[in-house]
């Protein structure tokens, strides 16, 4: 049975169908099989960081059940899971923990913007991150 899984990555010159660096993933678990999804998840970060060309770069993952939501990330060969988890009980910590990773993409994304010939204008634009 197959997963639903989202990806958010920068914009590519490419167009909507390409995308650029990946540098988060979500992984729909099913059944409450938690190991399964962070499985299915990691092969996913696994295969974004290959497509990102640097294994130093965070890759950020998420597998929820729609109930409750575990965070984890991919730096080098370590995988790190966050062991709280946040369910749609508290959804104000779950927002936060969610808008965190994306403040952290955002964080990878400034970094790797080099503006050339100093133009600042439109240096942003497109990359798909904002706060939820």
């Amino acid at each position: 049975q197959r997963k639903a899984l989202y990806i958010l990555a920068q914009k590519s010159p490419l167009g909507k169908r390409v995308f650029d660096r990946p540098y988060f993933v979500i992984v729909e678990g099913k059944k409450d099989d938690f190991n399964q999804g962070w499985g299915q998840c990691l092969a996913e970060m696994l295969a974004a960081q290959k497509m990102n060309e640097d294994s130093d770069q965070e890759v950020f993952g998420i597998t929820s059940n729609g109930e409750v939501w575990k965070f984890g990330k991919l730096r080098r060969n370590r995988f790190t899971e966050n062991k709280t988890f946040y369910t749609i009980q508290d959804l104000d910590q779950l927002f936060a923990a969610i808008n965190y990773v994306f403040q952290q993409c955002e964080r990878i994304v400034d970094r790797q913007v080099i503006p050339q010939n100093n133009q600042l204008d439109g240096v942003y634009e497109g990359s798909g991150l904002s706060n939820p």
